[in-house]
């Protein structure tokens, strides 16, 4: 489980200066330390695509041997939704002398870059903008990026998911966007949804949110501007605060499309187009079990996904008089009645 925010910190003086200081926020996978490798593993919050992408690490390692408890220590915490914490785990982390970090997501990559030294390996994935991050330059490959750090690019398909939109509504022109512009990979993926929008002639109408507590009254307020669908990028306001653009969406019969699978399940969540976070997950961990192996992540390239899953929901189609495709039904990979 995440932890809460008042488990995750303790607020201490030191003379005129207030030190935010760690307290016991994670836990050790398998119980006691084993002889064989520690990995710290961060994500910013306890959610569905993070922990599912986690999860598909996880599974590489067992797979190649690595099985907590017996054979590797996982050091497992989470940030509590709170960009700083991001830092104080890193710390903690080069403090603990783990022997690789796992950053599940583009803030924890940041603080990566920030607080681990070059001689412990960094392995990332769930992350839409390493770039931003400070970990190399595009595409990432051989000599593009810094020696210790490698892993997954899954900047999210956000042109899919427009044409994902224009194929159930031909005539779509306006869609609205919810994100937190201080994050820096939702400010990317906002930057690559108006570069797509741009080229299929398709206007994104903005609305910022600092955290998901402001989620609720930015989709009523785009509700109000008449945009034709909702569309949803890699931001953890809005992955915490999915479900109130959902339940606008269903109100207003406004068509809501999302990158995260596991939206589909949400009543007012039309479609989902977007990567199977646990096979990124997947994919990271054959890295992490090459650079355990000996293999040097400076002579390892950073490695794009490709493979996307659709998901429809027919159920919310119908109660927002909205027609799918038959052959969008067909293609999808999985279809809520």
């Amino acid at each position: 489980m995440g932890l809460q925010r008042r488990e995750f910190l303790s607020l201490v003086g030191a003379g005129a200066v207030s030190t935010v200081v760690l307290s016991a926020c994670g836990k050790l996978g398998g119980g006691a330390k084993v002889k064989g490798p520690t990995i710290g593993m961060l994500q910013l919050v306890e959610a569905p695509p993070p922990t599912n992408t986690r999860k598909g690490f996880e599974a590489a390692l067992a797979e190649a041997g690595y099985i907590p408890g017996k054979t590797v220590n996982f050091i497992q915490k989470d940030a509590a939704g709170e960009m700083p914490n991001t830092t104080l785990v890193m710390k903690q982390f080069v403090g603990d002398q783990v022997d690789m970090v796992l950053a599940v997501g583009t803030p924890p990559l940041q603080a990566a870059m920030k607080a681990v030294p070059e001689t412990t390996p960094v392995i990332f994935c769930y992350c839409s903008n390493p770039w931003g991050a400070g970990a190399g330059t595009p595409p990432g490959g051989v000599g593009q990026h810094k020696p210790n750090v490698v892993g997954t690019i899954g900047t999210n398909p956000v042109g899919k998911e427009l044409d994902l939109a224009r194929q159930i509504n031909p005539e779509l022109k306006t869609v609205g966007l919810i994100f937190n512009p201080g994050e820096p990979n939702s400010e990317y993926e906002a930057k690559v949804l108006k570069e797509e929008a741009a080229k299929r002639n398709i206007t994104v109408v903005e609305q910022s949110v600092a955290n998901s507590g402001e989620v609720l009254q930015a989709a009523q307020v785009l509700a109000d501007k008449k945009v034709e669908a909702f569309v949803k990028i890699g931001d953890y306001a809005t992955i915490q605060g999915f479900g109130s653009i959902a339940k606008v969406g269903l109100e207003k019969k406004i068509p809501v499309y999302s990158v995260d699978a596991d939206d589909i399940k949400l009543p007012g969540c039309l479609a989902t187009i977007g990567w199977a976070y646990f096979d990124d997950g997947y994919a990271a961990g054959k890295l992490a079990v090459r650079v355990l192996k000996g293999e040097s992540p400076v002579k390892m390239a950073f490695e794009p996904l490709t493979k996307t899953e659709l998901m429809v929901n027919k159920a919310t189609a119908a109660a927002i008089g909205v027609t799918l495709p038959e052959e969008l039904i067909k293609e999808a990979q999985k279809v809520v009645s």
